[in-house]
């Protein structure tokens, strides 16, 4: 073989006219001569691809096979299966990594001369193959060879072939793995070490008054192996030269989140459920990532990929995305939950947004490009988180006084609604509307609670409610909450509603009912309907009168209590009016004080605190 290659050397032209005289005599229909040739120059053309670099071989490869699969298609049409699946089986062969490219590289640096100066000066020069022998009596370890084979894929990756940089690119990832896999086996060591440092330091800050000492970030660089971590630093520093940017961090960091996770789970910082252990562990893992597990990670970036910041914070973003993402998806799932809000807006929320503005301060300054992390993602979590917080205070402040009189809006249902529309473009199209649509159900369940302390009248403490109920209606009309959500408000003002009729007009409706036996006079009947009478007309009056000051705010509201009181009152009232008028004949027009029209033109002005018009109602009565 190595006379064949030391000829394909020295006339290479030779060999490419004799291809091109064979290929010539190829006419009429091919036959198992032809079909032999073709397969065996593609063979030799693989051959080729891993002995040389003459840069042409691959194209050769390429054109035989080829070749031999349209000379099968001539003789059978089926048999292109056969062609296809010879040429895939040589193209997989072509770039599976092997020890024959090490041979290869070492057989072509076998001639080179190695010049040596010693210290008196006199230049000595040997053979590859002695100073091979010369490095085997000194007892030369493998890991020396490996630095001087990467030293010669330095030189090597400065050539321009393409097909010869992806040789050394494969063989250096090989190199990359099997120092990592001597890095792994200190896990045994170091991970308790780690886990220990930093269980010592979350006891200070969680368990203790005392002032935590300062917490180590080179702890892991500086117990692992030195020399070991030398030759990675080297291996990765080759990586970048033949453009494995990809791979190279592929395998960087997977091999530090492992690192990671094993720490974790050494340290018993699970967070799966979102109950209160969750959440505590969730907090811890945030205090150790933040201030030794993530700055600790960061150092050990700094030292391989020192000659390249860019890829450093790729690399880094890479090791720290899967534990920033988990602990985004837990905060999430926390705050969505149903379960224990108001604990969740008192006690988790601020801790969880506490733990947050430490996580991504102390991420910004280890990055030198904040924007690759995850860091918009953890920025945009912490917003919503303060909507949370800013929310409970507007809805539990004791600064704001009610409204005393006239059952209007409440002072708080106008700031929190504004808040949450100034706010609604930092939530997005996220599940956080649920978390938006409970708390304004606490918004309401704190109206109610201030509607039954202010009012001593249970009617307005209703009209107090139908404002600031429909007023959350109106300005959650452009709010991406659910269709639910927006029935459930909707039937809780029909009941408010309903509440205020019985709670005010009802009794006077049990004043027009009159139940009298059929034995009994008619002059005590007719006495029963004149004092019920007076006391309807008493009641109505002065129910008119005081409802007159009260306000609801929005006009097609007022409007439609207004047609249901006329709804539930008037009907009653003509029932009653008809029936006077049969025992009393032309009398009961001295008894009756108010008309069908003198009624409605009376409940036209509940509800309305214009002076004047009040006035006018007033001279009207």
């Amino acid at each position: 073989m190595q006379t064949l290659l030391s000829y394909l050397r020295k006339n290479p032209t030779a060999m490419l006219s004799k291809i091109l005289r064979w290929l010539k005599k190829l006419k009429g229909k091919p036959d198992a001569y032809s079909l032999i040739s073709w397969a065996a120059f593609a063979t030799m053309s693989l051959g080729l691809s891993n002995l040389t670099q003459f840069g042409f071989q691959i194209d050769l490869l390429y054109f035989f096979c080829g070749g031999l699969t349209v000379q099968l298609m001539k003789m059978k049409l089926w048999l292109v299966t056969v062609g296809g699946c010879f040429s895939y089986s040589l193209l997989q062969l072509r770039h599976y990594p092997s020890h024959t490219d090490r041979e290869n590289l070492r057989f072509q640096d076998q001639n080179q001369v190695i010049i040596q100066v010693n210290d008196s000066g006199i230049v000595s020069s040997s053979s590859h193959e002695e100073a091979n022998a010369v490095d085997s009596t000194l007892g030369t370890s493998l890991e020396d060879e490996d630095l001087r084979f990467q030293d010669h894929l330095l030189t090597q990756s400065n050539s321009p072939s393409q097909d010869g940089s992806v040789d050394d690119g494969l063989i250096i990832e090989q190199q990359l793995i099997n120092c990592i896999k001597e890095l792994e086996k200190e896990n045994e060591m170091l991970v308790p070490m780690v886990s220990s440092h930093v269980d010592k330091y979350l006891k200070a800050v969680f368990d203790s008054k005392e002032v935590a000492d300062d917490p180590d970030i080179n702890l892991v660089m500086n117990s692992l192996p030195s020399e070991i971590m030398r030759r990675l630093k080297e291996t990765v520093k080759l990586m970048m030269n033949v453009s494995f940017m990809e791979e190279c961090n592929d395998i960087y960091s997977k091999w530090r989140r492992e690192f990671l996770d094993e720490c974790l789970r050494a340290l018993g910082l699970q967070f799966q459920t979102p109950n209160n252990e969750g959440v505590e562990n969730w907090l811890k893992t945030c205090k150790a990532a933040a201030k030794i597990l993530f700055p600790n990670e960061r150092s050990i970036c700094d030292y391989f990929f020192s000659e390249f910041s860019v890829i450093a914070d790729v690399s880094f973003q890479k090791v720290c995305k899967e534990l920033t993402t988990g602990l985004l998806s837990f905060a999430d799932t926390t705050i969505t939950t149903e379960s224990h809000l108001p604990n969740l807006l008192s006690n988790i929320v601020p801790k969880m947004l506490e733990s947050l503005d430490e996580l991504i301060g102390e991420i910004s300054t280890m990055m030198l490009f904040p924007k690759f992390l995850c860091v918009p993602d953890l920025e945009d979590f912490r917003k919503k988180l303060y909507i949370l917080c800013s929310l409970r205070n507007i809805i539990y402040t004791n600064d704001v006084e009610a409204p005393v009189t006239d059952g209007g809006l409440h002072l708080i249902t106008k700031r929190a609604m504004n808040y949450i529309l100034d706010n609604s473009d930092n939530i997005g199209n996220s599940s956080f509307w649920v978390v938006i649509g409970r708390m304004i159900e606490l918004l309401g369940s704190e109206l109610e609670v201030k509607s039954k302390d202010y009012y001593t009248d249970p009617a307005l403490g209703y009209i107090f409610m139908i404002n600031n109920l429909s007023y959350i209606e109106q300005k959650t009309r452009d709010l991406k909450l659910d269709d639910d959500w927006f029935r459930q408000n909707t039937a809780k003002v029909e009941q408010k509603c309903n509440l205020y009729l019985r709670s005010s007009w009802s009794k006077m409706v049990e004043f027009l009912k009159v139940e009298t036996n059929e034995s009994a006079e008619a002059d005590v009947a007719g006495e029963l309907m004149k004092e019920k009478l007076h006391l309807f007309n008493l009641h109505f009056e002065e129910t008119c009168t005081m409802q007159s000051t009260w306000t609801v705010c929005d006009k097609q509201l007022r409007e439609r209590i207004v047609k249901f009181i006329e709804e539930f009152l008037l009907p009653e009232y003509g029932k009653f009016s008809d029936r006077f008028h049969v025992v009393f004949g032309n009398q009961a027009y001295e008894y009756i004080k108010f008309g069908f029209l003198d009624i409605q033109n009376c409940l036209s002005h509940l509800f309305l605190l214009d002076e004047e018009m009040n006035v006018e109602y007033k001279k009207n009565v």
